[in-house]
């Protein structure tokens, strides 16, 4: 139960963007899913009690939301009122978790691999709300590459695969786009061709290829995906059977090779994709630009696919929210 503090704190945050995401989630769900996190719940020794998961959960969000690294998240939660109300941490209850606090506790959620977990989960709240479609839909894969949080010492050398064995992010690899290298990871997302949400993200080393990752993801995300759509990366005879073994359609964009051009069909097949496709894109740009992906925060795969998934709920969440609100100035009854 709130205080007498939150009680009175909430008339005058009621309007801000955290007390609407507050109202549109069933957090009780959510704080289901956070048990065991901290090692008194498993062992039930004494010692200090820890703090409230769902509140350091929240206060992660709201990181992401207002993209405030560690520190600023601890500063802010000391001056404003709209975080203290909507994670449930106050001063007068003694001392508020500090950066060091909300690094481990997101380190707990990596060990826990609860990233993904939380993204479906809260996915399928949008989708009970009428925020998210539901049933059948495609899905557009993609990948994009996220730079690494280390400066490599060493700049790429000719031949393949480029080693990089002195950079502290030992799991970061170097990859060639055009007549640029990249140093780091390659982040690849499933989005519903609907309404544009995230619904899987896989992060893996920038050197592997995309066109060997569609069967993992394509297996992840829920039954209910009657196509799948992608560029010409994930073109391959092996994708296309596995696909059609599925029963799943298959609208991957088609290549040409030396000597043999596209078919006209082909190329006008290929234009129609592309005009669907801009959602994933989309998808990449606001993560990027709005939620801090456009470099790795951390080092090692397990911590980028983490800050990946923390992009992907913020940017569901944020579309929810401004759909929810286009169908109020509409007078559509709310979900």
């Amino acid at each position: 139960m709130d205080s007498f503090f939150l009680l009175g704190a909430k008339p005058l945050v009621q309007d801000s963007p955290s007390m609407k995401l507050h109202e549109l989630l069933d957090w009780h769900s959510i704080a289901g899913h956070l048990k065991g996190l901290y090692q008194r719940e498993k062992s039930g020794a004494g010692g200090p009690e820890p703090y409230n998961r769902l509140g350091m959960f929240k206060l992660m969000l709201l990181g992401q939301w207002h993209g405030l690294s560690d520190a600023q998240l601890e500063q802010a939660l000391r001056v404003r009122l709209d975080f203290m109300v909507f994670t449930g941490f106050e001063p007068s209850a003694g001392e508020l978790p500090d950066a060091s606090t909300i690094c481990r506790f997101r380190n707990r959620l990596v060990t826990a691999g609860l990233d993904q977990n939380l993204l479906t989960l809260i996915n399928g709240q949008l989708e009970q709300l009428g925020l998210k479609v539901q049933g059948a839909r495609g899905a557009i894969i993609d990948a994009t590459i996220i730079p690494s949080a280390a400066r490599p010492n060493r700049y790429l050398e000719e031949g393949q695969p480029a080693q990089v064995i002195d950079s502290p992010d030992a799991e970061a690899r170097w990859v060639k786009k055009g007549k640029d290298a990249f140093f780091g990871y390659r982040g690849h997302t499933a989005v519903d061709s609907e309404d544009g949400y995230v619904e899987h993200v896989q992060v893996r080393p920038a050197n592997e290829a995309e066109i060997t990752r569609l069967p993992d993801i394509v297996d992840a995300l829920k039954p209910g995906v009657v196509a799948v759509l992608a560029d010409k990366g994930y073109a391959s005879k092996a994708n296309r059977q596995f696909l059609q073994e599925r029963g799943i359609g298959d609208l991957i964009q088609h290549k040409g090779s030396r000597g043999h051009p596209l078919h006209p069909l082909y190329s006008q097949f290929n234009k129609k994709i592309g005009a669907i496709r801009f959602k994933v894109e989309q998808a990449f740009g606001t993560m990027k630009r709005r939620f801090n992906l456009a470099r790795a925060r951390y080092f090692g795969t397990a911590k980028v696919q983490a800050q990946m998934c923390w992009a992907a709920l913020g940017m569901n969440l944020l579309k929810a929210h401004r759909k929810l609100k286009a169908m109020e100035l509409a007078g559509v009854g709310a979900p």
